[in-house]
This record gives structure tokens, sequence and C-alpha cells, in this order.
């Protein structure tokens, strides 16, 4: 246990001492929830094994009042049938308390990749405060996030605009912003994926990325973000399934590996705090091992909160077990069960979450999507537009409406892009798209309706992850003959932009609803131009 925690280490050390070894195992588990309302599973997870803590996965968010009510039963069974001790309630709010909520309600900030843009350290605080405070009006305490991986492989098929950039220190600079953020306003901040999933090519949901590094490249590189966050006094971080052979040749994933947690982690960079595995489901321990045997092994590597995935209650039943046998049988030490649990209780009472301190507190629907909180996503967004291969001047904006037919080709879910454009006074005939994959017909139609001289395009695309280059292609070779004609506007990945060096473009990195909002501005603040 670090300095920081130690006040709290004598009311974690009473708590700890009322438990029976099956309580404070059960302590160690954080289990997905999948379901909208409580549910048999959560009450068993809850009563039965007394976990620690429940993850809300997407189909547990809908909108804040139902999230609420949620948390609100989940934390009274824990009280009342449980542990008696209050539970960690996470969320991935990786851009704010709404992007993961599928009616909205909360404010949906741009992500990490459009705040590197930014690069405002102030703005990237303020959007760690604003999350903290919708987040705990909700019943969530816990938030898996910041992203702190240094995304600079063009091919990395997972991490993509989850990341600040491509170098180190602006990564751990904007991440520390952000974590502070989160810590100074009541929400538990996670750095993740130690130890960095930035410069792989394979997704570790499907297999085992290898970072083939030696230690010098991943001290400069992937490591630095994590000292920063350190530093900066995070409280928790998220071990990922990630190899890396020149720090332990085993070949084991970081999250089940001794030498990275415990040597690496603790030992060299000496984080005190609380150590949450990646999601235990993915196949970058599957692939190997049954999420049963991997609780016990990332135990035994030193990881103190295990995030499991049961798809029922037998599953999980199984994985409680294991860790029960392995402590009984001598596998897995007792004192390696009350190390992790003294790190649990010490944060949970850092946070209030003991039960002389937490109550369960009415839903405040005036918490959530304040103007004020808004704006301040705006602004983010605003400063993240970023134009390049020539529209820097306006010199590539195609001009208004009202002096060009303008056509929008937009993927469907830029419908606020599309009607923040009308707003500015640029009605648009608009081809829509499902995803980039149509991007190559509707051109070639396009191209065959040959268009008035007069007429001019948007090209407004989607995407978190790097596209492949054929629709690129098809979209450089559509702009080529409609030079001053054309400008892209792209809501994914720089990378992209790579493809068409030569086509007009604003980058915006992401789709949030502030994003779209000002790239609607950016281009109507400067379209028209040309004909002036």
């Amino acid at each position: 246990m670090n300095d920081r925690h130690e006040k709290y280490g004598a009311a974690a050390e009473r708590i700890g001492q009322m438990m029976t070894l099956d309580e404070k195992i059960g302590q160690l588990f954080t289990f997905y929830n999948l379901d909208p309302s409580y549910s048999e599973f959560a009450e068993t997870a809850i009563a039965e094994w007394k976990v620690g803590g429940m993850f809300l996965d997407m189909d547990s968010l809908c909108e804040p009042e139902q999230v609420h009510r949620l948390t609100s039963r989940m934390q009274e069974a824990a009280l009342s049938r449980g542990s008696g001790v209050p539970l960690f309630i996470s969320a991935d709010f990786v851009a704010g308390a709404g992007c993961k909520l599928s009616r909205g309600g909360a404010v949906h900030f741009p992500k990490n990749r459009a705040i590197g843009q930014a690069g405002d350290e102030k703005l990237a605080y303020e959007s760690g405060r604003v999350t903290a405070l919708e987040s705990l009006a909700m019943g969530v305490n816990f938030n898996y996030s910041p992203v702190v991986d240094v995304n600079n492989n063009p091919l990395n098929p997972v991490i993509g605009t989850h990341s600040f950039g491509e170098e180190p220190a602006l990564v751990g600079r904007l991440g520390a912003a952000v974590i502070r953020g989160y810590q100074d306003h009541g929400m538990i901040a996670t750095a993740k994926h130690f130890p960095g999933h930035g410069d792989t090519h394979v997704d570790s949901h499907h297999d085992l990325p290898v970072l083939a590094f030696d230690r010098d490249r991943l001290d400069r590189f992937e490591l630095a973000p994590f000292r920063d966050a350190i530093a900066a006094g995070v409280d928790a971080v998220m071990v990922g399934h990630i190899a890396v052979p020149s720090l332990d040749p085993s070949g084991l994933p970081a999250s089940l590996s001794h030498a990275m947690i415990t040597g690496l982690l603790r030992g060299e960079l000496g984080f005190g705090g609380l150590i949450v595995t990646d999601g235990l489901s993915m196949k970058g321990v599957t692939s190997r091992f049954s999420q049963a045997e991997a609780c016990v092994l990332a135990l035994k590597a030193g990881a103190d909160q295990l995030l499991a995935f049961a798809r029922t209650a037998e599953e999980g039943r199984e994985m409680v077990e294991r860790v029960r046998r392995a402590v009984r049988d001598g596998e897995l030490e007792e004192a390696r069960i009350e190390q992790s649990l003294a790190r649990v209780l010490a944060l949970k009472a850092r946070y209030g979450l003991t039960p002389d301190r937490f109550a369960v507190l009415p839903f405040d629907g005036g918490a959530l999507n304040r103007p004020e909180h808004e704006a301040i996503s705006l602004e983010l967004a605003r400063k993240a537009a970023l134009p390049v291969n020539g529209l820097e001047t306006a010199a590539g904006v195609p001009g208004s409406a009202g002096k060009r037919k303008l056509t929008l080709v937009r993927d469907r879910k830029l419908e606020l892009f599309a009607a923040s454009l009308a707003e500015a006074g640029w009605p648009a005939e608009e081809r829509l798209l499902d995803g980039f994959a149509d991007l190559e017909g509707a051109l070639a139609e396009l191209d065959a309706a040959a268009g008035a001289d007069d007429e001019a395009y948007v090209i407004a695309l989607a995407h978190n992850k790097p596209m492949p280059p054929e629709p690129l292609a098809a979209l450089r070779n559509f702009a080529s003959a409609r030079r001053g004609k054309i400008v892209w506007v792209h809501f994914g990945s720089p990378y992209d932009a790579e493809h068409a060096p030569d086509l007009p473009a604003l980058l915006m990195s992401d789709h949030a609803p502030a994003l779209q909002r000002a790239a609607a501005e950016w281009l109507a603040a400067r379209g028209g131009r040309e004909n002036e």
C-alpha cells in the first residue's frame, strides 16, 4: 500500500477483520453486468459471492435515471445481503458519461485523439471533471479510463482514436490531466492498457498481441505515459493481455505475469494502487487458459481486481470456486488475498465506500447535460478541428450552397453534422452511406451522373479505426478531377489522410456530437471566401 492510502489502512483493516475468507475473495472480483435492470445474476454475484464490484457493460446503459436505479439496487443489495461493503461500480466512460448511453442524457465528449489534437491540458482536465460529476450522479464511481496507450501504429486494430496520439509526452500530459479531473471530483481513474497496446497489430479481444521491443524502447515509449499517470496519483492501472518477451520470456500476457505486474509495475515503477485485469474473457487469455484458471494466475501475478465475464451464474460460480479452492489447497497463499483485499478496502475507504459513510442518494437529473458542460465539450471540439492538405487557408473549401450546388455524401451516423450544416446556410442534397464500404459505389454513381461544373461536394466519413485503402483510393480518384470543388470531413482515424495526401481535408478524429457541430461551424465560417 502506498502513502496515499496509508491513512485509510486502519478503516480497511477493521472491515477486513470482520470478513470470512470467502468474503475476502469475493472483494477481488468485478463481474460484467449485461442487463439494464437488476437481474438474478447481479443478485447472485452480490448476495452469494459477495463480489467487490460490478462493471456496467453497454447493454446495462440506456439513460441516466435507469442507470441510477440499477446502481442503487446493486448498492442496496451489497449493504443488506452482500458483503456489507459498498461496491465499486465501474464503466468504460472513455469519452464522457454519455458516450455509452444508448438513449443519451449525459455529455458525450470528443474521444482522446481529438483531445490530443486540441492539446489543451485545462480542457482535458475539465472533461474529466464533468465526466466524474455526471457518472457519480448515476451511481458509477470507477471509470476504466483514460487510455494512455501511445498509438503510433496505423495498423492498430483496436486502440485507434481512443489514444491521445503518437507522442509519449503528449499522451502522458493529457492523460494525467484527465486523471486529476476524475479523481479530484470523486471518481476513481484507471490508466490502461499496461504496458501499452498502441504499437500492436493484433486486437487482444481476438488473440494475444506481442510487444517485441527491448527495454530501452519500452522505457522511452510505451511505459512513459504510465509513469506520468503514476506521478499524477492515478488510483488504478488496468493490465492488458499483451506479451512482452524482453521482460517475461514465458510468453504470458502481462495480465497473468508476475514479472510484469509485481516485478515491473509494483517494483520498478513503484505503483501502490489497485491493479485491475482487462476482461478475462478476451482471447488474449482464453486462447490458452480458461477464465477460472486465469483468475488464479492473475492473483498469483499480483493483480487485485479480476474483471470477469460470465454468461451464466454457473460460469461465474466456477471462477469464484476455483480461487477459493486454490487458497484451500495452498496453490494460492492467503497472504496474497490479504494484500489485495487491503488495497481494495483502502481505496473504497478513500472514496467514501464504507458502510458508515456511504448512502444511496436520490437521482439528481439537474447534474446532467448542463449547458455549461456541453459548452466545454464544444470548446474542445472546436480546438480539435485540424485542416490539412491546403484546407488550412480555406482555399479548398468549396463555397456555400448559395453559390454552388452542394452534395453531401455522408455516413448515416453524421446526422447532426448534416443538420448543423443546413442550420449554417449550407443546405445540400444528401447521399447516405451505411459505412465506408458503400463509398466506392456511391462515388461511381455520382461520377456517372456527371454533375454540373458548379457542383461541389462534402464527403463526410466516420470510423473509429483506420479504414482500408480501397475506399480512400476511390475518394482520391473522385477528387482528382474536381479540384477546388470537394472537401473531405473525416470523423475517424487521422492515419486515413495518409492515403489521400493531396485531398483537402478537415480531420475531426471522432464523431461525438460536439465534433459534428464544430466541423459544420468550421466549414460555414470559411465557405464562400473564394466567391466573395
